[in-house]
């Protein structure tokens, strides 16, 4: 496993698929940092810091980031198989489950790389607009990378399937392409839809209960989308009380949040393997002429 490590984390550097990550975060989070500070936004507090941070991973953000590794994982195995690299791999003392078990490691270990430089690069940010510096802020800004690092896996382990069933790398793209259209924008618009259709477009409109029924829905119909279960277990870093007139906003934390949506995490976890275990049996079954 170590030596198929090793062969695909020194040519993720020399093809430089740790700057394109790290390229694609950091034009997630400058630009708006730029912005909020020319516009005279200032940070108070922890909770205001916290959702600069969601906000720059929600939405196209979060999109591009499902794109880039979803890309990877579709191109790990059957590209080196076109480039004849893998035979020449497989004629050395290694197992396929080593060699793909290592590749995979390696393409985490690449995204951890550029999530703990871009951890950095938010604290100091968020330092630059004024958010108070302390260990809650460093602590829920590892915690958000780290769910945005399980995301970003899963996809890569999702990829990986794709690459052991299509052969042709750029056929690959393409079904990625479509996986990420149909995944990522025609089905949580369904579900969004399905979640309006029973709270707000009737005759009495309850925007409480459609937020509850879209976390919900999303959790129920959206489990295969890592980046909307995020979603779901930020939107409870704060704790709303009181009346409508007179909410109270408690910020509680990421942590908090996590500890709140264990099902929502869970699948963060359980899906990414059960990719894992269809992509190494493909792998161990494919023909790799």
């Amino acid at each position: 496993m170590f030596w198929g490590f090793q062969l695909e984390f020194k040519q993720s550097l020399r093809t430089k698929k740790l700057w394109v990550i790290l390229g694609v975060m950091m034009l997630l989070y400058i630009p708006g940092f730029y912005f909020q500070k020319a516009s005279g936004g200032e940070i108070e507090t922890v909770q205001q810091a916290v959702s600069v941070l969601i906000g720059n991973i929600n939405g196209l953000g979060g999109f591009f980031i499902a794109i880039l590794a979803l890309l990877m994982g579709a191109t790990a195995i059957n590209s080196e198989i076109e480039k004849g690299t893998l035979r020449v791999a497989m004629s050395k003392p290694i197992k396929r489950l080593g060699y793909i078990g290592g590749k995979f490691l390696a393409h985490t270990v690449v995204v951890l790389m550029a999530l703990l430089l871009t951890t950095l690069v938010g604290i100091v940010g968020l330092a630059w607009l004024g958010a108070p510096m302390g260990s809650q802020l460093v602590t829920d800004s590892l915690l958000l990378n780290g769910l945005l690092l399980l995301a970003m896996v899963q996809l890569i382990a999702l990829g990986y399937i794709i690459s052991t069933t299509v052969k042709s790398s750029s056929t690959a793209l393409g079904v990625a392409l479509v996986i990420m259209f149909v995944v990522f924008m025609i089905m949580p618009a369904i579900v969004q839809f399905m979640a309006a259709k029973d709270t707000l477009l009737s005759d009495h409109p309850d925007w409480e209960a459609y937020q509850e029924k879209s976390k919900e829905y999303k959790t129920r119909y959206l489990f295969y989308v890592p980046t909307t279960q995020i979603d779901v277990i930020v939107s409870d870093a704060t704790k709303v009380t009181g009346d409508i007139e007179n909410p109270q906003v408690e910020y509680v934390g990421i942590g908090g949040a996590i500890r709140k949506n264990p099902v929502n995490l869970g699948i963060l976890f359980g899906l990414t393997f059960v990719y894992l275990a269809l992509a190494f049996y493909r792998f161990l079954r494919m023909d790799l002429r």
